[in-house]
């Protein structure tokens, strides 16, 4: 898992968010750390003012209202940095490269082989797939893919199917022949 830099050529496009889709999440993220350094250039001159006031319930408001305004462009990056904009894929040296926004929404590349790649078990809210030891959820939208069978190899459903039962058979009968 890395990142790539601009010059490197990811591959071919074998998924493409909807614009729609992607031009809304923009417009929030925008629109979410817009009010919050508004918020951060008003609060010298209200704090003051709430503070002569000596109403503790006010000052607590405040600062709780503060707090929210200051948290929720993290956590609004936190959801939508795993939706994947476009996926490529190079058929040569057989790396997937995931764009997706960061926090002032920039495009990120992410790479990454087939073999770093995990389906869960329980899919997550906004969860098609994790990616690296570290296990990141990335989200797309698998009715927008083009290329199915890279897509297919990327999350290993092209590899002979391991059933989880066999193996734990097996590993049944290992700690009965242990004892």
């Amino acid at each position: 898992m890395s990142q790539t830099s601009k010059s490197q050529s990811p591959g071919r496009c074998i998924y493409q968010a909807p614009e729609q889709m992607v031009r809304l999440i923009k417009i929030i993220k925008r629109l979410s750390i817009s009010t919050t350094i508004l918020s951060a250039g008003v609060q010298p001159f209200l704090f003051p003012k709430l503070l002569a006031t000596g109403s503790s319930f006010a000052i607590g408001f405040a600062s709780i209202t503060c707090a929210g305004i200051f948290v929720s462009p993290l956590i609004l990056n936190l959801i939508t940095r795993r939706y994947v904009t476009k996926l490529f894929y190079d058929d040569r040296s057989e790396k997937f490269t995931a764009k997706h926004l960061n926090l002032i929404n920039r495009d990120v590349m992410l790479s990454y082989q087939s073999k770093d790649v995990r389906v869960p078990e329980m899919l997550g809210i906004f969860t098609t797939y994790t990616v690296g030891p570290k296990r990141r959820p990335l989200f797309i939208d698998p009715q927008q893919i083009t290329d199915m069978d890279a897509y297919k190899k990327m999350l290993g459903f092209d590899l002979p199917i391991d059933f989880k039962a066999d193996r734990i058979y097996q590993d049944s009968k290992q700690i009965e022949k242990k004892s």
